[in-house]
């Protein structure tokens, strides 16, 4: 096992609307669709579904929807182990309703998800991974989640694992203060533009300065690809794919994948973030990510498509490298 991830898990109800109400108002969905989630999870199955062992900790309610999350996550070739079923609260539940434009706008229940705890085999797990992802959903609220998470983080940094987070929008907005906690033993900061902003100003760079420890920062910016910072003044804009878009739910957590593949393959950082657009880019694709992401083979064709284009002329040493890396890994059993 490469990959450790820790975060909410959840049940998305995804609502395909021809637009958002007014209040008061009504809408009628055109599509429904229902998936696992939560943003851990999201990058747990992407990252298996490109051949990367990969454990996820978390938890559901001791219901039905919650057997069901987990045998999804299961199916998707994901370490569930970890993945707890809690009776204080039912499974969390997301109702996200998605325009025609493919963007989103969620409503939450966290439920079960707050509850996870820190178990002995938990730390027997977590000491055989060499990448520890957290997930700044798990930091939204004093909980259990939240103490286990940074119980955990701590743990990871001190057993010499490399440390990703992605701490996500809410937490920006609602718990700085424990972002700002566990970015002192991150090295690896996945966060989109406006998070840096609310962390750190108009200069994302003073997040080097906040985090003795932190190594590369990398801007997620959506169809304009991603920008990667580094501590020694490394700036890098990595190109995006274009893809036509059904749902951008989970896209940032597949890049998260992506990314954290690629350096668990030994790729150069580039090339890592060119993964993480092309996953990226392909789970815009569909709805969801657990039981709907397109794999290794896709990304493949995506990265090939791209090759033969003339306006990729300058990246295409970094294509090749992207395919060699894809090529180099293997599917587990059942993934």
């Amino acid at each position: 096992m490469e990959l450790l991830a820790i975060g909410d898990v959840t049940v998305d109800l995804y609502l395909a609307l021809p637009g958002l109400p007014e209040p008061g108002g009504d809408a009628h969905a055109q599509r429904m669709i229902l998936r696992a989630g939560g943003s851990a999870a999201n990058t747990a199955a992407a990252a298996a579904a490109l051949g990367l062992p990969t454990a996820l900790m978390g938890a559901v309610g001791a219901d039905p929807l919650g057997e069901w999350a987990r045998a999804q996550l299961a199916a998707s070739g994901v370490d569930i182990r970890g993945v707890q079923q809690r009776p204080e609260a039912p499974t969390s539940i997301i109702t996200i309703l998605v325009t025609p434009d493919g963007e989103r706008t969620m409503l939450s229940y966290r439920g079960a998800s707050r509850f996870a705890t820190l178990r002995e085999e938990d730390r027997a797990r977590l000491r055989l991974a060499s990448f520890f992802h957290l997930s700044g959903y798990a930091l939204l609220e004093e909980s259990p989640l939240r103490r286990t998470a940074m119980a955990l983080l701590e743990e990871a940094a001190a057993h010499g694992l490399r440390c990703a987070l992605d701490p996500g929008l809410p937490a920006c907005r609602m718990a700085p203060e424990a972002v700002r906690e566990a970015l002192h033993r991150t090295q690896i900061l996945l966060l989109t533009e406006r998070e840096a902003g609310l962390l750190f100003g108009p200069e994302p760079r003073r997040g080097f300065t906040e985090a003795p420890g932190l190594r590369w920062m990398v801007l997620k910016r959506g169809e304009q690809g991603c920008r990667l910072l580094g501590r020694d003044g490394e700036d890098l804009a990595i190109p995006p794919f274009t893809v036509s878009v059904i749902d951008t739910t989970g896209a940032g957590d597949a890049f998260n994948a992506g990314f954290l593949f690629g350096l668990a393959r030994r790729a150069r950082i580039e090339t890592a973030a060119l993964l993480g657009n092309a996953a990226g880019a392909l789970a815009c694709t569909v709805w969801g990510i657990i039981g709907s992401f397109p794999g290794r083979m896709a990304m493949e064709q995506l990265l090939q498509e791209a090759s033969r284009d003339p306006a990729w002329s300058p990246w295409r040493a970094l294509l090749a490298e992207a395919q060699d890396c894809l090529r180099g890994s293997h599917i587990p059993d059942g993934a």
